[in-house]
């Protein structure tokens, strides 16, 4: 099979700051609400974009909460005087005001990130700590469809919020349609205050993971998952089982994001400027106040290893499917301590694993 090694990465994730006002459940940052004295400077910012833009990558610049960043539209100013493409993943606390989106559409990000947990009051607000934040995501929605700037709409996936994912889905899909144009389900990773909450079981995960294929074939926004790789697996096993060859679902499936993510077209900056295979998988590979950001992900040993699916262990080592899916490396060396062990969260048994390149091959 054909490996996906992305020579360049997709997407940087910046991690501007910790500073956030919200005090989320399932926070891998562990935000505290002021600015760390140790964030990157503003011209190392711009040093760091200038990185990324010879690169051709774009950047997403996540926190904490970006609009704790006094110099947040002097960035955004930067990118747009460089050209470098950015989008914006604000909290939605009081400080997205219409007024600060407006000047994000300005500047020419080309989309917003807007964390969405649950379908009403009651669930997003518990899970995100403050009341007011399911209003405060409301709105936000509410300017970027005024403004007509696209949005993708990330919701975590855990064993207490799966059970409501379906009415999100509806939320979207009869109010926010557009400007949704990306609904992505992020699977816990149990680190930061993560490692509090439960999983989803097997079951759950395989009758959302039915929903998501079913609507994935009528929904106006694009359907993804973050940290399931192993959603890619079942999509193309139900693409397979209606008689559709495997080159042909391949061609067919790119915006899914084939092949190993982690450190492979995805790389994470922190706030002090360490550098990461992904924001979930806490493997410092440098700093880019040493090294530039483009060296250490084409040279990184970690990051070498990530994308050879042959070093791969357990089912993930064995399973066909490895290429295209090759399992949450963050979830791996969270709770197995190894970033190339199996996925303990998988819904596929060893057994059906080997079985299947019989069946299909």
């Amino acid at each position: 099979m054909k490996k996906f090694i992305y020579e360049k990465p997709i997407n940087v994730y910046f991690e501007s700051t910790i500073a956030c006002d919200l005090k989320c459940k399932h926070c891998r940052a562990e935000a505290i609400p002021e600015r760390s004295p140790l964030e990157l400077k503003t011209e190392e910012v711009k040093n760091l974009m200038d990185d990324i833009k010879d690169m051709g990558s774009h950047l997403v610049i996540s926190g904490g909460d970006p609009l704790k960043r006094e110099d947040l539209f002097e960035l955004l100013q930067y990118a747009k005087n460089i050209k470098l493409p950015v989008a914006v993943t604000p909290t939605t606390s009081p400080l997205a005001t219409y007024e600060k989106i407006k000047k994000m559409k300005e500047l020419s990000i080309y989309a917003l990130g807007i964390s969405l947990d649950g379908p009403d009051r009651s669930a997003q607000d518990s899970f995100r700590g403050v009341e007011g934040t399911f209003e405060n995501s409301m709105s936000v929605l509410n300017y970027a469809r005024e403004l007509s700037i696209p949005v993708q709409i990330n919701t975590t996936c855990t064993g207490e919020t799966i059970s409501r994912l379906k009415e999100i889905y509806y939320l979207l899909l009869k109010n926010f349609s557009p400007p949704v144009k990306r609904w992505s389900i992020f699977f816990l990773v149990p680190v930061g205050r993560g490692s509090e909450l439960e999983l989803p079981s097997k079951k759950e995960i395989e009758d959302l993971f039915l929903f998501l294929y079913e609507k994935s074939k009528e929904a106006p926004f694009h359907i993804t998952t973050t940290e399931a790789p192993f959603y890619k697996v079942f999509y193309f096993l139900k693409e397979m089982e209606k008689g559709e060859k495997f080159e042909e679902i391949i061609a067919d499936s790119r915006k899914m994001g084939l092949g190993v993510r982690d450190g492979n077209g995805v790389i994470f900056v922190s706030y002090r400027g360490d550098i990461y295979p992904a924001g979930f998988l806490p493997l410092k590979l440098g700093n880019v106040r040493e090294n530039k950001l483009s060296y250490v992900y084409k040279n990184h040993e970690i990051l070498k290893d990530l994308r050879n699916t042959e070093l791969l262990k357990g089912k993930c080592g064995i399973c066909y499917f490895k290429d295209i899916c090759g399992g949450s490396r963050a979830r791996a060396f969270a709770m197995k301590g190894d970033y190339l062990e199996e996925d303990p969260v998988c819904i596929f048994e060893e057994e059906f694993l080997k079985k299947l390149k019989a069946k299909f091959f």
